[in-house]
């Protein structure tokens, strides 16, 4: 028999005002299996929170906290702590959880043969997007071939869709990094790695996210990929292979860019306005210069 864990999902916001109401929409759409929701306003100046406080009159669920502190770490860090959840979801602001995607969590981790693993990421297709077929379309041959999903072991964590039990979380909490060039989800993963808590993916735990890093600009996407790097390298964890690979993921990110530039979401369609007008870029979750924490 199923015991269904309690889940707190913790979203970090700031200056998300056209992403967070679908956002949450979309929780709210599944608060029978959630504990509360809580949104992490870390320096909103737009209208975000005018949207949060408007979804809180219909669902007291939303819980709405603070954190002065600039950077994403910082914000996950204070949503975990402020959620009431033995197990913490973690999406971004312009996440859409799938139908059923708070039930297929809690089933997880209610089972007894999953009581070894600590966190788990899922699979995400992109809304607003040209090539969303063919994205599904490949997510689902790799899902049939057991390369994605199917509860395998996994390294990483998804900052976008992603759950961890609050006893793996105090595990690490002390150990991970709130430097803010660094890729806080990547952190998360490692520092559980180091401290041999299991990660798997899961087929089920699905969520649409934006497409909108594929129209950052290559030069402003090399600072997010050398983040990358400095992630991996503060846990010693560099080899060439990665390294390669980081290389690799550069260099697509052209062709995605160059694939993405005339689209325009709003029509619907490429269009000569895209292509000329400036990109809609999602802002890069990484800044410079190092912070300890």
């Amino acid at each position: 028999m199923v015991t269904r864990a309690g889940l707190s999902v913790i979203v970090p916001v700031h200056n998300e005002e056209v992403y967070i109401g679908p956002c949450l929409e979309a929780l709210v759409a599944q608060q029978d299996d959630l504990v509360d929701i809580v949104v992490v306003d870390n320096n909103c100046t737009d209208s975000t929170l005018d949207v949060v406080r408007r979804a809180q009159e219909q669902c007291p669920k939303i819980k709405l906290v603070t954190e002065a502190k600039p950077g994403v770490a910082h914000a996950r860090n204070a949503g975990f702590e402020a959620a009431g959840g033995d197990i913490l979801g973690r999406v971004d602001a312009d996440t859409r959880v799938c139908p059923g995607w708070a039930r297929v969590v809690r089933d997880f981790f209610g089972r007894r043969d999953t009581e070894e693993v600590g966190a788990i990421s899922g699979l995400n297709n992109s809304y607003d997007s040209p090539y969303r077929r063919i994205k599904g379309w490949y997510v689902e041959k790799q899902v049939q071939r057991g390369i994605f999903g199917g509860e395998r072991p996994y390294r990483n964590l998804h900052g976008a869709n992603m759950a961890i039990r609050r006893t793996a979380w105090e595990k690490v909490r002390d150990d991970v990094s709130v430097a803010p060039d660094i890729h806080e989800d990547l952190d998360l993963a490692l520092c559980l790695g180091a401290a041999e808590v299991s990660i798997v993916q899961l087929s089920d735990m699905r969520v649409d996210i934006s497409p909108r890093r594929a129209l950052t600009p290559p030069r402003e996407f090399r600072s997010y990929i050398e983040s990358g790097v400095k992630t991996f390298e503060l846990h010693g964890r560099m080899t060439p292979e990665i390294r390669r690979a980081v290389g690799l993921h550069e260099k697509f990110h052209v062709l995605v860019y160059a694939a993405y530039r005339p689209y325009d979401p709003e029509l619907g369609r490429f269009s000569l306005r895209a292509l000329l007008g400036k990109p809609q870029a999602r802002t890069m979750p990484v800044s410079e210069g190092i912070e300890k924490g």
